[in-house]
């Protein structure tokens, strides 16, 4: 997973969120790739406000998140031209979750009608943290293999989203960034952050 990730931050030349589900798994994944870009990455903590500002600050950087990160952050223009999106974002089971299941006859039936919706409410308000507004352009990536063509979760994450191109490869990522970013977009910053 890491190295899926680090070839789509260098094909967006940063510019990228990194939302993930798991806290631990943001970390181990942090550590792995944190050394490996010329620009900044930041990593948003339980208390993420401190790094948001951070991010928006730079004029080019790279954003791992959780948690509240998934909603409600704006990051205008070419801030975030990729969002990738680490696990579908399914709710950890919780005693409420236990108590609804037992009015469904069986566990497929209580996913379909419950945990399924829930996990499209919060990929949306995902997907939203990278298009904004009308101008807006961002690939979304996410590696989620349950997300794959012909996989369980495939067409409930296509009925979720707007309906958009889907890339095969990341030569057509590569493709998207050069049609979609001007010239600028590609030159090395001179930002200074520490790591």
């Amino acid at each position: 997973m890491a190295r899926q990730i680090q070839e789509l931050i260098n094909t967006a030349n940063g510019h990228t969120l990194v939302l993930f589900t798991s806290y631990d798994q943001m970390g181990r994944v942090y550590e792995k790739l944190k050394d490996k870009f010329p620009v900044p990455v930041l990593q948003a903590q339980r208390n993420p406000q401190i790094y948001l500002e951070r991010f928006k600050q730079l004029s080019n950087a790279v954003l791992f998140a959780s948690g509240a990160c998934w909603e409600g952050v704006d990051f205008p223009g070419d801030m975030v031209s990729l969002l990738i999106i680490v696990k579908l974002p399914f709710q950890v089971p919780d005693p409420l979750g236990e108590a609804m299941r037992k009015q469904y006859s069986n566990l497929h039936s209580y996913i379909q009608a419950e945990v399924v919706p829930e996990m499209q409410i919060k990929l949306r308000q995902g997907f939203g943290r990278a298009i904004r507004t009308e101008t807006d352009s961002c690939v979304v990536a996410i590696l989620d293999p349950r997300a794959a063509p012909g996989k369980r979760y495939h067409q409930v994450v296509l009925e979720a989203l707007p309906d958009m191109p889907i890339a095969e490869t990341i030569e057509d990522i590569h493709s998207f960034f050069r049609i979609h970013k001007g010239p600028d977009y590609f030159l090395p910053q001179n930002d200074t952050e520490d790591n």
